[in-house]
């Protein structure tokens, strides 16, 4: 179970990222160097295998990004954004309509651990930078894998950390001396930032360790591609259907 020492229960974590909505997609900005907007482009390029008309649920979906750059690359597909927070979500609606994407993207409050759909409902789910937040990793993804249809896939772009011995030394340096400073004093709120930055830190799924939980989960994970010398990873998988 994933169990942050900050927060004693969902609602709390949600009532932060309430409290940050309207400087959430700034915070991103500066917790990625400014590029985490190339990172979702490379994901979103990685589900080239999307050739027809799919439904694919985006979890977190936080403010919507992920969500309507993969509606503007696949013209066929509809996407449901899902995430606790109403705030960020409103900040999302705003986005789709001035992309005139309503008909194809919608948006619903709901967990991850508790996702509010039937079984085999999804062709594909997709998590951007909100696998960290995930309260319990094992339920999550339990639920994603009963609401995937069979052999759909499970894309997941997150924070990881660099394995090169200078870019990590480098990073260490930022991360801990530069980037507090200038992220707590930007984003106006010390503890909802602490929280980011502490769960990028503590974060241990990631490499070899993310692709075993997912082989754990009956996920077959078939690409794994490492973003800006390891700073951030994707993980492509596929469900894996037992036969009886």
């Amino acid at each position: 179970m994933n169990k942050d020492p900050l927060f004693s229960n969902e609602k709390e974590l949600t009532k932060m990222f309430d409290d940050i909505s309207s400087r959430y997609d700034f915070l991103n900005h500066v917790l990625s160097f400014g590029i985490d907007f190339l990172w979702r482009k490379k994901a979103v390029n990685l589900l080239n295998h999307i050739n027809k008309k799919k439904k694919i649920l985006d979890v977190a979906t936080g403010t919507g990004d992920f969500a309507i750059l993969i509606a503007k690359k696949f013209h066929d597909t509809n996407v449901i954004g899902m995430d606790p927070s109403y705030k960020m979500l409103k900040i999302a609606q705003k986005k789709i309509k001035n992309h005139f994407l309503e008909k194809r993207v919608q948006i619903i409050q709901g967990y991850s651990q508790n996702i509010p759909f039937k079984n085999d409902t999804f062709d594909g789910v997709t998590i951007s930078f909100g696998f960290r937040n995930f309260q319990c990793f094992h339920i999550s993804l339990k639920e994603i894998y009963r609401i995937l249809k069979p052999l759909g896939f499970l894309e997941i772009l997150e924070f990881s950390h660099p394995s090169n011995i200078c870019i990590k030394k480098l990073y260490y340096f930022y991360s801990h001396f530069i980037l507090p400073k200038i992220g707590s004093y930007l984003s106006k709120n010390y503890f909802a930032y602490n929280y980011l930055q502490e769960s990028i830190k503590s974060f241990s799924y990631y490499g070899n360790k993310m692709k075993k939980f997912l082989k754990y989960h009956r996920f077959n994970p078939i690409h794994t591609k490492k973003l800006t010398f390891g700073i951030a990873s994707i993980y492509l998988s596929k469900k894996i259907v037992s036969s009886k």
